[in-house]
């Protein structure tokens, strides 16, 4: 594991303190190149989602790379974010997790909950991640799930209670796994026309176009 610090600023005070981590570490083997860097809205669908991410006010961000680590960070790296480089990527989105909430506890980093976020998924917005900090700060015993119709997911808050669960989550779950675990201690906010995820060029051109017409 290697980790780049950033500009993190930890001098808030406010009543709970969220860590944002942002997923970014797959090589989008379906996509074939890195669905990371590609255009989206005046910038990359990575750089979209730390500018989005960095909208709402407390809450730290760190990004975590894998595949592409060089040619991603070239392009992240003046952002005010912690970035930190998973070198298990290849072994699934949990290996991705568990380096991110590791991180969290080596540094002694104190945060209420941590927001669990992915880099391919481009129509969640500020809006969205503030629906669920508020739901959590009034439920912050409960994990906060993103409710996408046919299931809870990502993007999602998790209550601190969870975070060595979370640092021994296997390689190959994601953040879902522990959503279903926990099925009753779950609260959800709804995105069910925000949620779509980008994994092939096809859903990527599509989603543009749409974007471009509206």
């Amino acid at each position: 594991m290697m980790i780049i610090k950033e500009k993190v600023d930890m001098s808030s005070h406010q009543k709970l303190k969220v860590a944002h981590v942002i997923l970014a570490a797959g090589n989008s083997s379906r996509m074939g190149e890195p669905k990371q860097l590609l255009p989206w809205k005046g910038t990359t669908l990575i750089g979209h989602a730390i500018q989005e991410a960095l909208r709402i006010e407390d809450v730290s961000v760190f990004v975590v790379l894998g595949a592409y680590y060089d040619s991603i960070y070239e392009r992240i790296h003046h952002f005010p974010i912690t970035i930190i480089k998973n070198e298990d990527w290849k072994k699934g989105m949990g290996s991705s997790i568990q380096v991110a909430i590791k991180t969290i506890i080596q540094e002694k980093l104190m945060f209420d909950a941590v927001l669990v976020s992915l880099v391919d998924q481009p129509l969640i917005d500020t809006t969205h991640f503030k629906n669920l900090i508020s739901e959590f700060e009034t439920n912050s015993k409960y994990i906060v799930a993103t409710d996408l119709k046919d299931k809870l997911g990502a993007p999602a808050i998790f209550p601190k209670y969870y975070f060595d669960e979370l640092s021994y989550l296997k390689s190959d779950y994601g953040a879902r796994y522990i959503i279903k675990k926990y099925k009753k201690e779950t609260k959800s906010v709804s995105a069910f026309h925000k949620g779509i995820d980008i994994d092939t060029k096809k859903e990527y051109n599509t989603l543009v176009q749409g974007k471009l017409s509206s």
